[in-house]
């Protein structure tokens, strides 16, 4: 055999195992399918789920039971996580404004006078993390400047400046002379009515310009109140009274009390603490 026909022969040998090859290959790959798109993410866990107690949906059961035959704001009475006091009721026994007791929480309070527990959050204070036993808290917006009164807060309706401090009239007190026992009055700013308020209840009278005249003392009322309702502190009230000290005079109903300075000039002693 020539070497040119040697060499044909190893050449058909060559070619017939490649094509023994592919056909292995083909019948190994036949009814697969190559997945082209991409890797599934791993299924996330499913949600934790809070379990409730019988008792708590019960409780639940019972304040939905109870809310639907009664208005906002009605006491339904005592119970855990709301047991303090109601201080103040509108003209129909509804409540206003609650005291807070010992380990009471919003959520209580908000069973057991039937209120939508976010309104109260908002009308309280949507940044509260913790309740103060004692507290006093409004149950509607309107009282909300009466329950911070309550509660000790200085001039709750009135406007403040940049810092968040109330802006009141006062009167700045100085001698007209050295060691002179009259001292002449600095007036800054003016009496506003905020409206009517817890311990202010009276009616007020202004000139044709608005200007505040005078203020007539209705049942209950107090000094602190009308301060607050008018936004003047105990600087401004010397003025007013002609009294250097710390305590007020006594009111009474019917009482009219003038809203504008008329003591400019009085004898001073020390200076009334606010």
């Amino acid at each position: 055999m020539s070497a040119a026909q040697n060499m044909t022969r190893r050449s058909a040998a060559s070619a017939w195992a490649t094509i023994a090859v592919l056909a292995i290959v083909t019948t190994a790959l036949t009814g697969c399918t190559v997945d082209t798109s991409e890797s599934a993410a791993e299924p996330s866990a499913a949600p934790a789920v809070t379990e409730v107690s019988n008792e708590a949906r019960a409780e639940q059961q019972q304040v939905r039971e109870t809310c639907a035959a009664s208005p906002e704001r009605a006491d339904t009475g005592h119970r855990t996580g709301a047991d303090g006091a109601v201080y103040e009721r509108d003209d129909d026994g509804l409540a206003t404004i609650y005291v807070l007791a010992v380990n009471d929480t919003l959520q209580g309070v908000a069973n057991r006078f039937c209120l939508d527990l976010e309104q109260l959050y908002e009308t309280y204070d949507p940044n509260a993390t913790t309740l103060i036993a004692g507290e006093h808290i409004a149950l509607q917006k309107e009282s909300l400047a009466d329950a911070r009164r309550a509660s000790g807060y200085l001039f709750p309706a009135c406007p403040t400046d940049e810092t968040g401090y109330p802006i009141v009239a006062s009167i700045g007190w100085e001698p007209i002379e050295y060691n002179s026992p009259v001292s002449r009055a600095n007036v800054t700013g003016a009496p506003i009515d905020t409206g009517v308020a817890y311990g202010a209840k009276g009616t007020s009278r202004s000139d044709a310009d608005g200007t505040l005249i005078d203020y007539t003392v209705a049942a209950n009322d107090n000094w602190r109140s009308i301060r607050d309702r008018f936004c003047f502190d105990l600087y401004y009230l010397t003025s007013l009274t002609g009294e250097w000290a710390a305590e007020p005079p006594v009111i009474h109903p019917g009482d009219v009390i003038p809203l504008q300075p008329r003591y400019l000039e009085i004898d001073t002693g020390a200076p009334p603490a606010e």
